[in-house]
């Protein structure tokens, strides 16, 4: 069910058999951190569970427990908010509570510093991940320093540049800017569910829609870039970005059962990198889909000395998509299993849920809800063919390497 309100949408959705209902209340992203910046958006969202109204952060976590759940922080490159799970006949309450969170928040100076440290913490991690860190550094070839090339996390260097005055300005331009979005499913009566939740939501000042911004350019083009990192460590971690299907793409259910075919235990890339050559410790590939751009994605960990051998390798596997069509087997197995995942993932209220809100926010309407299945049966070995072909093209390909040095673990 749909209802639009003069400043929100309200999109509500029934469950049966699941006592405890996910709500959520998020807002479209209007821009990327500036680049100096980056992890003020993640930041501002983070502190903002920390206090809001007349309560603190003790008082807010105790509230939202009462009506059995709990409160949680969202923000990607595409969109920001909060979330809960609660009782079903306890959501109009929870409703009350998010919104205060969402207009309201203390941003206090000391909250702000601790959420920074808690951060910091975080995106130093990363850097010592020898698989997080290797698709930072692509998505930074790739994207260059603004948008999807930083992570929306921040960088240490970037959160520490970040004061409160910057996260209440961010906040105070973004809260009021655009519409926003109101999900909730489960076992409920969404007529009902709705009346109660415009009750809450319904004199939220008048919005348009967020006007829709260009995609991310891709600027790698000719030249294959590389960012390469040192680490005592005893092996080399490579990933690729090729540019892909971004998530209005019609194309993106094929990039999906290529990357199907390609990864896994029984997939091309495992059986030719690490069953007949031994080259890696782990492979796989992905299809990444935003709502400005997309990438195809490989990745694969190795003894340092064999990094160029690896690369070539998977260089080579990758051609293969072009000149060899996925065969039947493949092409039935690949579609089987993303169909059968798309089924099983309904299972959960809060899959649901982030499903309504990507549909809504990202993707081509409710109507992809439907039989989220259909389009992957849908897909043929031509469509999985052109997909690679149109996608990789080496002389585009971004990588990052985590070259180990040979000590460590």
């Amino acid at each position: 069910l749909h209802v639009a309100l003069p400043g929100a949408d309200l999109l509500v959705r029934r469950k049966p058999g699941v006592p405890i209902a996910t709500l959520g209340v998020y807002l479209p992203r209007l821009a990327p951190d500036p680049a100096s910046l980056a992890g003020l958006a993640a930041l501002t969202v983070r502190a903002s569970v920390r206090g809001a109204g007349g309560l603190a952060a003790p008082e807010l976590a105790y509230a939202f427990e009462r009506l059995g759940g709990s409160l949680a922080s969202a923000v990607t490159g595409d969109w920001w908010g909060f979330g809960s799970t609660v009782h079903a006949d306890r959501l109009a309450e929870a409703a009350v509570l998010l919104r205060l969170v969402l207009r309201e928040p203390h941003l206090a100076a000391d909250d702000i510093a601790r959420e920074r440290g808690l951060l910091v913490e975080e995106a130093q991690q990363a850097a010592d991940d020898m698989f997080r860190y290797p698709f930072q550094l692509a998505f930074n070839a790739a994207f260059g320093d603004s948008g999807y090339g930083l992570p929306t996390l921040g960088l240490p260097e970037t959160l520490a540049a970040i004061g409160p005055a910057d996260v209440r300005r961010w906040h105070e331009e973004n809260v009021s800017a655009t519409r926003a979005v109101v999900v909730a499913v489960g076992d409920v009566d969404p007529a009902d569910t709705a009346d109660r939740l415009a009750g809450v939501f319904g004199d939220l000042p008048p919005r348009a829609a967020a006007r829709a911004r260009p995609p991310q350019a891709w600027i790698v083009d000719g030249v294959p870039a590389t960012k390469v990192v040192a680490r005592e460590k005893a092996q080399s971690a490579l990933a690729m970005a090729f540019p892909g299907p971004s998530r209005r793409d019609r194309s993106r259910h094929a990039a999906e059962v290529w990357a199907a075919v390609a990864s896994g235990l029984g997939g091309r890339l495992f059986e030719a990198l690490r069953d007949r050559r031994s080259l890696a410790y782990t492979v796989l590939a992905t299809s990444w889909q935003r709502g400005l751009g997309g990438a195809l994605l490989t990745y694969i960990a190795t003894s340092p000395e064999r990094e160029e051998e690896a690369r070539e390798a998977m260089l080579r596997e990758l051609g293969r998509f072009v000149e060899e069509p996925v065969t039947p087997a493949e092409l039935d197995q690949a579609r089987n299993y993303l169909a059968g995942q798309a089924e099983v993932q309904r299972q959960s209220g809060g899959a649901v849920a982030g499903e309504i809100l990507e549909a809504w926010l990202i993707g081509e309407g409710l109507e992809e809800l439907a039989d989220p299945g259909a389009a992957y049966r849908r897909v043929s070995a031509d469509d999985v063919r052109a997909v690679a072909a149109e996608c990789l093209r080496i002389e585009r390909r971004a990588e990052g390497v985590v070259r180990g040095t040979g000590g460590g673990k």
